[in-house]
């Protein structure tokens, strides 16, 4: 999916919810924007490249609730909350997946690692037996699906 694809689902989510209320303290789309340096460091950090989608995308809209997903922020604003750096450092040791989102049940979406490089597609990490499954062919798609229910 391409950005322009994308921001037009976001626009329509954003115009159907803004009659909505959501309970006090509670924002359904979180900001937390990521700078390039940020990003930069947390790539050396976990040695790896992310993929050119999700970084153009923690640059314009950031971790954080996204609607019906919980993104880690690139940076987290409290040193005691979850960040992408601290996630995988202390669950993926070995450098073979980067988890993005928490699925909620231990289980996380993120990218496969091949070589020191991202897949662009996204995968399901089971916690039980460390397997990966498919899961969406980009980081767009599975914003789309998951985070705005489009097509659902």
């Amino acid at each position: 999916m391409e950005f322009e694809e994308f921001e037009v689902h976001l626009s329509a989510t954003r115009a159907k919810r803004a009659g909505l209320s959501s309970p006090e303290g509670f924002d359904v789309f979180e900001s937390r924007v990521a700078s390039e340096a940020e990003l930069l460091e947390v790539e050396e950090s976990l040695r790896v490249q992310l993929p050119s989608e999700y970084r153009e995308f923690m640059k314009r809209h950031g971790g954080g609730m996204f609607l019906f997903l919980d993104l880690l922020p690139v940076v987290a604003p409290d040193a005691q909350e979850d960040d992408l750096r601290r996630v995988n450092a202390a669950e993926f040791k070995d450098g073979s997946f980067v988890a993005v989102a928490p699925v909620g049940t231990g289980d996380w979406w993120g990218f496969a690692v091949h070589e020191g490089r991202c897949a662009n597609q996204i995968d399901f990490w089971d916690h039980e037996d460390g397997q990966v499954q498919f899961a969406a062919t980009d980081f767009l798609e599975f914003l789309a699906r998951e985070g705005l229910r489009v097509g659902r």
